[in-house]
């Protein structure tokens, strides 16, 4: 809403509401402030919280909050107002946190959670990481996403002789490059076990759990890939 938010949280058994908000109010606060060129106060008065009692009530919360903007004249749906869980359920969108003024309406940015689309394709440890500090990610973890949404299907590339390479993983005796995926467990890249003879390179199927299972694998977070193959 424009002048307040309404959240409906969860926490794990490790993290205590405290926690989460001042992470939302401190991180929302510094994108807000550095967009703007502002050094003021963004949050007002101390949040306020109950419990929710019962599935009944979590239902009636949940159709409160969707309704908020509809009943105050903001929007004629809830799935208009982008800046609500409603708008990202409808389009299909993981993830909600930070948030920017997009001229009339706030735009909500993906930040955390990690979608399962880009959690799959993260080595177990990598991804453990990932999860503790989301925010640090968000960037990457949006990148990660997009890109994954476009990688090629397998046997979309096979008349490209040298087909764009979306993904690099790589560990400390050979580097996998992935230029096909079927958004499960089959990939197709190129594989390269020396790199002062790139000559060697072939290309050939991967299984993700095969290669997640070597424990030394590593995602290539800084990979880029030219945008015209996925925008």
């Amino acid at each position: 809403m424009p002048t307040h938010i309404h959240l409906l949280i969860e926490p794990r058994k490790e993290t205590c509401l405290n926690e989460i908000m001042q992470w939302i109010k401190t991180r929302s606060a510094k994108r807000w402030n550095t967009i703007h060129g502002s050094t003021d106060h963004l949050w007002g008065n101390r949040y306020f919280a109950r419990a929710v009692k019962d599935q009944q009530e979590y239902e009636f919360i949940m159709n409160y909050i969707d309704q908020n903007p509809v009943v105050v004249g903001l929007a004629a749906a809830p799935a208009e107002w982008k800046a609500s869980g409603a708008f990202y359920k409808a389009h299909n969108i993981p993830g909600l946190v930070d948030f920017i003024q997009n001229d009339r309406q706030p735009y909500i940015k993906l930040l955390s959670p990690i979608p399962p689309l880009v959690s799959r394709l993260m080595p177990s440890a990598q991804l453990e990481h990932t999860l503790q500090y989301p925010g640090v990610y968000a960037e990457t973890i949006e990148r990660l996403y997009t890109v994954a949404k476009a990688i090629p299907k397998i046997g979309d590339t096979e008349t490209i002789r040298e087909p764009p390479v979306y993904l690099h993983y790589f560990t400390g005796t050979a580097d996998f490059f992935i230029c096909e995926y079927d958004g499960e467990d089959t990939m197709f890249g190129k594989v390269r076990h020396n790199v002062y003879h790139p000559a060697e390179t072939r290309y050939q199927r991967f299984s993700l759990s095969d290669l997640k299972s070597n424990q030394f694998l590593k995602l290539d977070f800084s990979w880029q890939v030219p945008a015209i193959y996925y925008t």
